[in-house]
């Protein structure tokens, strides 16, 4: 883990260079001034996903608004290992908890999608979002997970780059004459790659044809143990962040 940059840390969109006056958000105004009770001269840790982590010192504090100017640049910008949580989403609590644990385990990108047996149909996508800029801002990421489109499992197959694998937590494949996922994954180490979750209940049949005929489709079981979505996808995450992953172990 990098050292520790600054105790508040905020996403900006706007460029970040040295002398670069900042203005954040209505919420981010009231969480420094009401919630952490900074004043002139308080140092903030900015990031944009671009620019690397700055520093920044209020300048101002009015009412509602804070200004900020950007000092120095405290370290470079990071970019995650190449690997995507593709999910079909659960109820709305474990939705936002996997977005944001999802975003803590290093996921470049989060991508929600419709099938048969899923619990949603319409999704917000704000709500999402600012689950995975708070998780971002807590754990020291420099970048934001980009938020797939919410759209339906044919569509993502239809749409999934080619020399991509599909890495299937496939519940068909426990057993105790299945491969170890660990051995399963090793294979795939420095490709880029995707991990799909079902629904509770499972993929239906149809669905699972389709998506066993990619080519590059790794199926992997996560024990013989079901779980629920939302431990599948941390469960599937931290076998591949520790096999092919910036874990380094």
């Amino acid at each position: 883990m990098q050292e520790r940059l600054s105790t508040i840390r905020l996403f900006v969109p706007d460029q970040l260079a040295s002398g670069a006056q900042i203005t954040p958000d209505a919420g981010q105004s009231h969480y420094l001034i009401s919630v952490m009770r900074q004043r002139v001269g308080g140092r903030i840790l900015l990031f944009n996903g671009r620019d690397g982590g700055w520093l920044a010192e209020i300048t101002e504090v009015g009412r509602k608004q804070v200004q900020l100017v950007c000092l120095e640049q405290l370290a470079a910008q990071t970019s995650p290992p190449d690997i995507w949580l593709i999910f079909v989403p659960v109820k709305r609590a474990r939705l936002d908890f996997i977005a944001q644990k999802a975003t803590e385990l290093g996921a470049a990108k989060i991508w929600p999608v419709q099938s048969e047996r899923g619990q949603i149909t319409r999704l917000k996508d704000s709500r999402l979002e600012a689950n995975i800029i708070e998780a971002a801002e807590q754990t020291e990421r420099l970048d934001i997970p980009e938020l797939g489109p919410f759209i339906t499992l044919d569509r993502l197959l239809e749409q999934l780059e080619p020399d991509r694998w599909l890495i299937f937590c496939d519940e068909a494949e426990a057993g105790s004459d299945s491969p170890s996922p660990v051995q399963q994954l090793a294979k795939i180490s420095g490709e880029k790659a995707a991990l799909l979750i079902g629904p509770e209940g499972g993929f239906t049949e149809a669905e699972r044809k389709k998506i066993k005929s990619r080519s590059k489709l790794l199926p992997i079981t996560l024990g013989g143990r079901i779980l629920r979505a939302d431990t599948a996808a941390l469960a599937a995450l931290t076998l591949w962040q520790a096999t092919c992953g910036d874990w380094n172990i």
